[in-house]
């Protein structure tokens, strides 16, 4: 035989944080008195103890204990029915201890919390809050959401009104707050609000509150207005420096700019162009050839005036004109005379200075080296210079090196050939070579176009020079 537990039925919870306390009866059905421990077995027995721990018992006989309940207030122990067993031992008969097993019931409580995240938020048309509701209870919660503010300036949207919560954990719902009125300009403005979390219980209904607030800035800040503003007098400082500077410089320009019919040489030099035949010049195809000297004497005087104008009037080989017997002096006025004399030579721009047009094409072919190379080479002829106005650079193989323009050995233009493959420029002041001077096209080869990438032997250079100008003759 052994031992006998008779646990007493109870029906009255076990409240989180409050000491419960329920009887039993432990009875010997043995034949000798016999010595009984009593312990808890299971989860709980960390919060159920029983009183006494030990006790002697008579044969047929019975004595009291009591199971004490202490649950703590905490989540971690949900409300309800928790089981647990009492353990008795007996020490006169192993084979006679029983395991009791049982239930205890925990009550329920209500601990909850909220708060904004983040409590406070700068917008200028509205601002989005979470609200953080904390179920610090061992029952699941329910509650309801509503906001507020004491001076009605803000709309709210709360598109969760009613969450749960389970135990020990924490629900997040959306809050969102604009205000009723727009601040255009001016300084913050803080809105203060409130956002309750109601919980109706069988005691009644529980709420909390959490505070926030929206500063309300303003449409157009106070450093948005000073930076429109500074840009707006930037455009007008631009206009007007167009209207009053600017344009009347250009148009000044464009007035004093070249006539369309101008060549190179006389957009360089403004002078050498008229509209029309200057006084003391015939306005005959030439367009300002100066007329002969009018005769001194009439008849044999005026022969001998003109013999002297044939010795002095050259055409532009050198050679007299024959086609006037007398010189051109007879020649009547409206008709064309003969080249200047060196009398009329310094008159303002004569045909001299305008000369005839002049244009060649020269191409260097360098092996690769390391010095320039000047083969490529154009002599001015004796008793000409040559005005050179405009150059096109050609490099159409796409070689790597240096090319220069060089007026015998002095360098006039200097280009790097991997920078260009086709490259022209205009000189206003044209580039001027007397009479047997060289223009030289020197180049410096440092990777033909058809040298291989392992270094064999290598194509040559074959940059070019396109030259464009006026070959004028010399002065005596």
């Amino acid at each position: 035989m052994g031992a006998i537990v008779l646990l007493l039925e109870d029906d009255t919870p076990a409240e989180p944080g409050e000491e419960t306390r329920r009887p039993v009866q432990i009875c010997n059905s043995g034949s000798v008195v016999d010595r009984f421990e009593l312990d808890i077995v299971g989860e709980a027995k960390s919060w159920i103890r029983v009183e006494p721990a030990e006790v002697n018992v008579f044969p047929d006989h019975s004595v009291g204990a009591e199971l004490i309940f202490t649950p703590p207030r905490s989540a971690e122990i949900a409300a309800g029915a928790v089981p647990f067993a009492l353990r008795v031992m007996s020490h006169e008969d192993l084979e006679g201890s029983v395991v009791e097993e049982a239930s205890v019931t925990v009550g329920a409580y209500t601990d909850f919390g909220v708060k904004l995240v983040p409590t406070t938020r700068r917008a200028r048309f509205g601002a989005r809050f979470n609200a953080v509701v904390d179920n610090r209870g061992n029952a699941p919660l329910k509650v309801q959401l509503y906001a507020t503010d004491a001076e009605t300036q803000l709309r709210f949207t709360l598109p969760y009104k009613e969450i749960d919560v389970a135990r020990g954990k924490g629900a997040v719902a959306p809050v969102k707050a604009r205000p009723v009125t727009w601040q255009w300009r001016g300084a913050d403005v803080s809105l203060p609000f409130q956002v309750l979390a109601v919980h109706q219980g069988e005691d009644g209904d529980e709420e909390h509150k959490a505070d926030g607030a929206v500063v309300r800035a303003a449409v157009i800040p106070d450093g948005g207005v000073t930076f429109v503003m500074a840009v707006a007098a930037a455009v007008l400082a631009l206009l007007a420096l167009w209207f009053f500077v600017l344009k009347p410089s250009v148009e000044s320009d464009a007035s004093r700019g070249a006539l369309p019919n101008q060549t190179p040489s006389e957009q360089g030099n403004p002078g050498a162009a008229s509209s029309g035949p200057t006084p003391g010049t015939a306005g005959g195809p030439s367009g300002g050839l100066p007329l002969p000297p009018p005769p001194v004497d009439g008849g044999a005087g005026g022969l001998s005036a003109g013999t002297e104008g044939v010795d002095a009037t050259r055409g532009t080989d050198g050679k007299k004109d024959a086609d006037e017997p007398g010189g051109g002096t007879g020649a009547p006025a409206g008709q064309e005379s003969g080249p200047p004399t060196d009398r009329e030579s310094s008159r303002g721009n004569s045909q001299d200075e305008v000369g005839k047009a002049f244009d060649r094409r020269i191409q260097a072919e360098v092996a690769v080296s390391t010095q320039f190379d000047t083969k490529a080479r154009y002599i001015v002829p004796d008793g000409s210079v040559l005005l050179i106005s405009d150059v096109i650079f050609e490099n159409v193989a796409g070689d790597i090196g240096i090319v220069q323009i060089q007026r015998g050995d002095e360098i006039l233009r200097q280009l790097a050939l991997e920078t260009f493959r086709d490259y022209g420029t205009h000189y206003g002041e044209p580039m001027r070579f007397g009479p047997g001077e060289d223009v030289v096209l020197a180049v410096r080869c440092d990777v033909a176009a058809g040298q291989n990438a392992a270094g064999g032997d290598a194509a040559a250079c074959t940059p070019g020079a396109y030259l464009s100008g006026r070959l004028v003759p010399a002065a005596p």
